[in-house]
């Protein structure tokens, strides 16, 4: 029994580029019927691959050699001793992501980490930028004229800010946060003491999600993000910043997985891991904009405050107060 469900985890996953975010989905989504034995299987497999992640670990072998523990059956996961690889075991590019229309699927190749050996953190931040610029099948997603986004700023920065999509005055610069909710997010940097070139700035997304007409937007599918995801989880191995903050209720999804009982106003200001790197959660920059009030520019700042403290960034009393009521 347990040989036949590795397998069939091994057949299934091995088309997706990322076992933790399968593996998340499918527990997340609590699809059904999933027999007991098998949820419990899921236990063990998310645990291992959280501890994976957690020590930094981008991709995992597939095969079912890899998780030989589990012929044990679902053991405790705390007792499993898991050894990080000395080096990253490179996916091969696998068809399964998303074609054009509103987020549905189509036989397209997968993103894969690149197996070159880089002299810099330069050099290889610029292989990165050009192999996803000139992805054939992401240029597909975009509007005659218009460009994809790619991640900018200080390849040593200790903060790394992360968005879920472009809008339209990204795709039209292809830079990441250079409209209304960017400019707000480079007054909070600066009022942090930093500036857009001491950190880095990027989204899950490299294309601004497809609409009807050319106005408004839409939140990108969760199919979507997982798509791009490698893109950005190579740039985060790049950088390998102190923090990573998450702007937004759907950057965190993209970043940790659906969880439908996953609340902003519970999360936000908390700290999570994405690929072993702290993770902060706050609003993202649109939502201020909306809802304008200093309560709640004191919240988002107050995120600050704990991002700034965890890095050792200096804090004047005046910081300290802002958005106050005095």
């Amino acid at each position: 029994m347990m040989k036949k469900i590795l397998k069939f985890f091994t057949m299934r996953i091995s088309r997706f580029f990322d076992f933790y975010n399968i593996i998340k989905c499918i527990y997340s989504h609590n699809f059904y019927p999933i027999p007991k034995k098998v949820m419990r299987l899921v236990d063990v497999l998310i645990k291992a691959l959280e501890e994976f992640q957690n020590q930094g670990q981008m991709t995992i072998p597939i095969g079912v050699e890899n998780f030989a523990f589990l012929e044990k059956g679902p053991i405790i996961c705390e007792k499993i001793a898991i050894k990080r690889n000395t080096s990253l075991t490179i996916l091969d590019p696998v068809p399964n992501v998303l074609g054009k229309e509103n987020g549905k699927m189509e036989n397209l190749e997968q993103f894969s980490i690149s197996k070159k050996v880089f002299a810099s953190k330069r050099e290889h931040w610029e292989d990165l930028r050009e192999r996803v610029l000139g992805n054939e099948d992401l240029k597909k997603h975009v509007r005659p004229g218009k460009n994809l986004v790619f991640g900018v700023g200080n390849l040593e920065a200790e903060i790394f800010f992360c968005g879920e999509a472009p809008g339209a005055d990204e795709e039209i610069q292809g830079i990441p946060f250079v409209g209304r909710a960017g400019q707000l997010l480079t007054k909070i940097i600066g009022a942090m003491g930093l500036s857009r070139e001491t950190v880095y700035i990027g989204n899950i997304m490299n294309w601004r999600p497809e609409m009807n007409g050319e106005t408004g937007n839409r939140p990108p599918t969760q199919e979507e993000m997982q798509f791009c995801l490698p893109y950005l989880m190579e740039q985060v191995e790049i950088v390998r910043p102190k923090v990573i903050v998450a702007l937004g209720a759907t950057a965190v999804s993209g970043l940790l997985g659906y969880d439908k009982t996953r609340k902003m106003s519970t999360v936000r200001g908390q700290w999570h891991k994405f690929c072993g790197i702290p993770l902060m959660i706050t609003f993202h920059p649109s939502y201020l904009l909306r809802n304008s009030t200093n309560a709640m520019k004191r919240v988002v700042w107050e995120d600050m405050l704990k991002v700034m403290e965890r890095i050792g960034l200096p804090i004047t009393e005046k910081q300290r107060q802002y958005f106050l009521e005095k």
